[in-house]
């Protein structure tokens, strides 16, 4: 059953018949709660369903209530409802800037691959019956890693010839192929936890592509006489992962089709649970498209668990469920790959395509690339994230925001026809794509105007004016763009339009004036001509006017007549205002300063937020500012926004729209070109914070819940402490609680709620820090410490810390998390590794070893610190450098080693690592033997579980799983007589005549 939240226009009070219509529908309702409270077998697993149905009567009863109602219909209805929808929608199209390749490609793959690249060239599926047909009419051999082939069975790799068809396909058909002059490519979309599986497979094609960037090294190693190795990430394709006609919404049901795997996934079965009761608690309701629905007895690993069985659907057809993802606003997507920086569920490509905002569990490679997919923290992350995009008209905004970078970010970037084109390429098929050159056209160029496009992320963007035009010609360009001075243009506008011809086939793109409401119903659909819109909203593929002697606006009006033409959305561009007011960017320290003073002073703001930018536009819209915006503190709190001198363009017009639209945000800008590193930012953020607290958070970063405020009251009623210090959640490869006070508290004296450091704390806590983000802070007393962050350092966070705790003379520990740390930040300088990166921490490093001399505690940091961050810090930082950039960042690494002993290698080291790396033979101090131990472990267990794995693919290994099932398998009477109950349950729930049926028809009754 699903609670999806369809909106009913309340009966007007002159007429009796809606309004007993309506109660009618409300006692309907309240029927089928007690139903679920009383009949049923298992209540306790269908009691968010019986709220649902209560909270739906409580509204239909009272008339005039400030909140929209909400209905309760069981959920294969909703899904019969929402597939009603999907088949009203247009079809997809392929983008008339990404026509179909000339391309034959033999394919041997299963039906989601073969689905994604249908029509976007000729595909030629291969089976053990047909393949000798085609060794002379393809232009290249594809194989993917496949489980049964794309029509479910060709290449069944459980059937009983499993193991005959994978030897017919290594050892005859792919050396077929390549014996008959065709490249032979071999495509690792299982990568890296199915990496072994298909190896045998990849070391029989020429070239090898895979899903895994981690993956690439170990083909490399594994396939020596590989002609090549890349990565090929997902694809999206426009004829079936479309956003057209998708606006607005059939309903605020948020969809996750799939299977649960929670017995393999256990970490992505916990996770998905944050996410679907967050989804809940949000008073929206999941609908469940179940893959195993109808299975009589599912396994533990298929079985969603009970307490969302009344959100369950039978699964549907793949090309049915495509339409599904273009008629919610809001779905999930389950990954079982966290620690990939670019293989992770194609379900979160799909959905963006098709114009659907994605709620996810946590994967390296989505958090880095695709900061506009919400990641799940907790149940209460996703619920706060889920009703700010229910509150009104700002909720709307952020919504079609988040939609509208997926599909711009996803149909440039993995267009299935570029993804096609570049693996023609590897295999040394040329394949040629037609160019995106844009020539922005004007009346009048002014600076404003200039700055603009020259901003643009497209970066084939050249403006010129029409007289320009006329008298030297027009320069090489597929694409015409008529712009006005009077209009700003944000630097993803031209992108906008590039996507528009990517993803559909009209030669015009238009954007809409107004704001997501008032353009909703217009927008991502076609209609004919231009007439009613803006030609300075515009773009045209190759219009004819550029051909002409005398190209002008004219000449595009007359062209479109009665033409099919393409309405985007309204987003990245905004009217010149006749009496602009004071500067939305400040870019002199004095004026931010006042501004912010100001602000503080007139909005009665209380902590500042200290954000450094740079490059990273993206993650500080979706990430940090909406983890603050959503916060119900957002209002007490002065955000300051400190670019370090972006080069991007996308940050600059991201600070300048934040600032324009919240009056709590200040935004200052160095001048292009970045110091390296926070350090400056953050010191700036310092010096003009203007509220009585301060804190810090980085742009990939995140708030935990309303941390800062929170804090800020807590540290109000304690006034002896100088800041408040809470716990941190940490994300690389899952989710760890980072509890800061494990270490600070053993090491301070407690008085009271406060903790006071002495000069023994740093010593006493090894000098372990705790991160700036986490503290909120007295604005006045840490200015008043004269601490310095050091510029184009890397790590200088920690040293700030350490200097303030060894100021510190009382602070308040706070058991909660206050942020969520990103450790894994691909696009992050703390996660690019290189010799200038060791550099970065030589910065920091001398500064530290200067005051830590100064202080007298360098020999204490040298006995407790050094080793430890030596060892699982900068050692792995090292193996991660390139080959030929490796012994320059170990001549720096060393370097640093010299900052805090002159002897490094008469230095007694106590680790295997550290002795390894100074060259030492000496025996490893055995309470240091720890970590090297567990990663042992570890290692064993895998390639122990790999050989369990690989034994179980074998004949004798099936029979073997087959005589287990049957005979020793383990059998729990209990579970098997809940999920005969849960079976009962739902059958009586979903008969004809049940009063949960009964409710459903009321509700088609009353929003027809």
């Amino acid at each position: 059953m699903s609670r999806s939240e369809i909106p009913v226009q309340m009966p007007a009070t002159e007429d009796p018949r809606a309004h007993e219509a309506a109660a009618a529908t409300a006692r309907a309702h309240e029927a089928a709660a007690h139903l679920l409270e009383t009949k049923t077998h298992r209540r306790q697993h269908w009691e968010t369903l019986a709220a649902a149905h209560r909270d739906r009567a409580a509204h239909l009863r009272s008339v005039g209530s400030p909140e929209a109602p909400h209905a309760a219909v069981s959920a294969p209805q909703e899904v019969a409802a929402l597939q009603r929808t999907a088949a009203t929608l247009p079809p997809g199209e392929m983008g008339i800037s990404r026509p179909r390749l000339d391309l034959r490609i033999g394919i041997i793959c299963d039906r989601f691959l073969f689905d994604t690249f249908t029509g976007l060239a000729e595909l030629v599926p291969l089976t053990p019956q047909n393949w000798q047909d085609h060794l002379d009419d393809v232009d290249l051999l594809l194989v993917a890693a496949t489980w049964r082939g794309h029509d479910g069975h060709s290449w069944d790799t459980t059937a009983d010839d499993a193991a005959s068809r994978r030897q017919l396909l290594i050892e005859t058909l792919i050396p077929a192929y390549r014996q008959a002059g065709i490249p032979t490519v071999y495509y690792g979309k299982e990568d890296p936890p199915d990496y072994r599986k298909f190896l045998a497979v990849a070391r029989a094609c020429e070239h090898i592509l895979t899903t895994a960037v981690e993956a690439v090294d170990w083909y490399h190693r594994d396939c020596p006489e590989a002609h090549s190795v890349g990565v090929l990430p997902f694809a999206v394709n426009p004829l079936l992962h479309s956003p057209l006609g998708s606006r607005p919404a059939a309903t605020q049901a948020v969809l996750f089709a799939g299977s649960w795997m929670g017995k393999k996934y256990p970490l992505r079965a916990e996770y998905a649970r944050w996410i679907l009761d967050g989804t809940l608690a949000a008073r929206r309701s999941p609908v469940i498209i179940d893959r195993y629905y109808e299975a009589e007895h599912p396994s533990p690993n298929q079985l969603v668990p009970y307490d969302y069985w009344g959100y369950r659907a039978p699964a549907v057809d793949h090309t049915a469920l495509m339409g599904l993802q273009r008629v919610v606003d809001v779905a999930v997507n389950l990954n079982s790959v966290p620690d990939s920086q670019t293989m992770f569920a194609n379900r979160a490509l799909e959905l963006q395509a098709s114009g659907t905002a994605v709620l996810s569990t946590y994967n390296q490679g989505i958090n880095s690339y695709y900061p506009q997919v919400h990641i799940a923290n907790s149940a209460e992350n996703v619920a706060a994230m889920l009703q700010y995009l229910d509150d009104g008209a700002e909720g709307l905004e952020m919504l079609r925001r988040i939609q509208s970078d997926g599909i711009r970010q996803v149909f440039r970037q993995n267009h299935g026809v570029d993804l096609l084109a570049h693996l023609a390429e590897v295999a040394g098929v040329p394949v040629e794509l037609p160019q995106e050159r844009v020539l922005a056209v004007t009346a009048e160029i002014t600076e404003e105007l200039a700055a603009d496009i020259a901003a643009q992320t497209h970066e084939q963007t050249t403006l010129v004016t029409w007289d320009q035009l006329v008298s030297a010609g027009a320069p090489e360009a597929e694409i015409l763009m008529p712009v006005t001075p009077e209009r700003r243009y944000g630097a993803d506008y031209t992108a906008d339009h590039v996507a528009a011809f990517r993803l559909q086939s009209s030669p015009i793109s238009v954007k809409l004036d107004g704001d997501a409401a008032s353009t909703d119903s217009l927008a991502l659909r076609h209609r004919q001509g231009l007439e009613g819109l803006d030609l300075s909203l515009t773009a045209f593929w190759k219009p004819s006017t550029l051909s002409t002697s005398r190209p002008s606006a004219e000449g595009l009006h007359a062209e479109a007549v009665g033409r099919r033409v393409f309405l985007g959305d309204h987003l990245n561009h905004t009217p010149i205002q006749p009496e602009p007011g004071p500067p939305r960017v400040h870019t002199e320290p004095n004026h931010a300063a006042e501004a912010a003073r100001q602000t503080a002073q007139r909005l009665g703001l209380e902590v500042s937020v200290v954000v450094p930018v740079f490059n990273n536009g993206g993650h500080l819209r979706h990430k940090a500012f909406a983890s603050l915006r959503r916060s119900p503190g957002f209002s007490r709190m002065q955000v300051l926004l400190i670019d370090d001198g972006s080069t991007d363009g996308i940050t600059a017009s991201i600070l300048e729209e934040l600032a324009a639209r919240y009056p709590n945000v200040t935004a200052f800008r160095h001048p292009v070109g970045g110091s390296g590193s926070a350090s400056r930012p953050r010191n700036l953020g310092l010096e003009i914070a203007a509220t009585e607290f301060v804190t810090y958070l980085d742009p990939d970063d995140e708030q935990y819940g309303d941390a800062y405020t929170t804090m800020a009251d807590l540290l109000r009623g304690e006034p002896e402490a100088q800041f408040a210090l809470g716990t941190q959640y940490t994300w690389s490869d899952r989710r760890r609680h980072l509890d800061v006070h494990s270490w600070l508290t053993p090491a301070s004296t407690a008085d009271g709620r406060l903790l006071r450091p002495d000069r023994n704390t740093l010593a006493a806590a090894s000098f372990r820090p705790a991160s700036i983000e986490g503290m909120v802070a007295r604005t006045d007393w840490l200015r008043s410490l004269g601490l310095v962050q050091p510029e184009g350092a890397t790590g200088q966070d920690t040293l700030f810390f350490q200097q303030l705790l060894d100021r510190t003379e009382a602070y308040l520990p706070v058991a909660e998390p206050a942020y969520v740390y990103y450790g894994a930040v691909d696009t992050s300088i703390v996660n690019v590794v290189s010799p200038r990166y060791f550099r970065k921490y030589l910065i920091v490093e001398a500064a530290r070893a200067d005051w830590l001399r100064a202080e007298g505690l360098l020999e204490a940091y040298r006995d407790t610190r050094l080793e430890h961050f030596l060892v699982t810090w900068y050692l792995p930082q090292l193996a991660l450098v390139p080959d030929a950039q490796c012994s320059e960042a170990e001549a720096v690494l060393h370097e640093i080693i010299g900052l805090y002993t002159d002897e490094e290698r008469t230095m007694r080291w106590r680790t295997p690592e550290a002795l390894r790396f100074f060259g030492r033979r000496a025996l490893p101090d055995p309470r240091r033997m720890r970590p090297t131990l567990g990663r042992w472990r570890r290692r064993l267990r895998a390639e122990a579980a790999e050989r369990g794995e690989s034994f179980r693919r074998t004949g004798p290994g099936r029979l073997a799983g087959g005589v287990y099932r049957r005979t020793l398998k383990p059998r729990d009477p209990e579970a098997a007589a809940e999920q005969a109950q849960m079976r009962a349950d739902e059958k009586m729930i979903l008969s004809p005549t049940s009063a949960v049926s009964e409710a459903d028809r009321w509700e088609r009754r009353l929003t027809p």
